[in-house]
């Protein structure tokens, strides 16, 4: 992963422009994350747990996934000078380690006098959106 940060002033930015990222889930991510939320929710945890409550396997965190999103805005679009305000997501499907997940955000409008743009967010495995949603973020400069 590329650790540096596109650098984007709001005047740059335009409404219609997108950026994407990919991910595939790992076991360590969930293991990871777990950790540093401390959601040790068995549904995220156990693989007995989670086929009992009658899924395949263990359920990624939502939140998780709106880290990806966070990924997105801070190291993408609009990148080094986002300051992320709001995020709201709404989780249509599942997602299951392995699966390799297209987090994308396209600015949806901009404000002048706040300094905010509003992004709408797909993310979706193999074509099928998972999860939709929005954020609204302020640039810095």
């Amino acid at each position: 992963m590329n650790n540096t940060a596109e650098v984007r002033t709001f005047e740059s930015l335009k409404v219609g422009e997108s950026a994407s990222l990919l991910h595939q889930i790992t076991a360590e991510d969930i293991e990871q994350f777990s950790k540093l939320s401390g959601d040790y929710n068995p549904l995220h945890v156990d693989d007995s747990y989670a086929r009992e409550a009658g899924f395949a396997s263990r359920v990624v965190h939502g939140m998780f996934i709106g880290s990806l999103v966070s990924q997105l805005v801070g190291m993408r679009l609009p990148g080094k000078y986002a300051l992320l305000m709001r995020e709201s997501l709404e989780f249509k499907k599942p997602v299951f380690i392995g699966e390799t997940l297209v987090i994308e955000g396209t600015i949806t409008a901009k404000s002048e006098a706040t300094k905010i743009i509003e992004l709408s967010i797909i993310v979706m495995r193999e074509g099928e959106i998972i999860v939709l949603g929005n954020v609204h973020v302020r640039v810095l400069k």
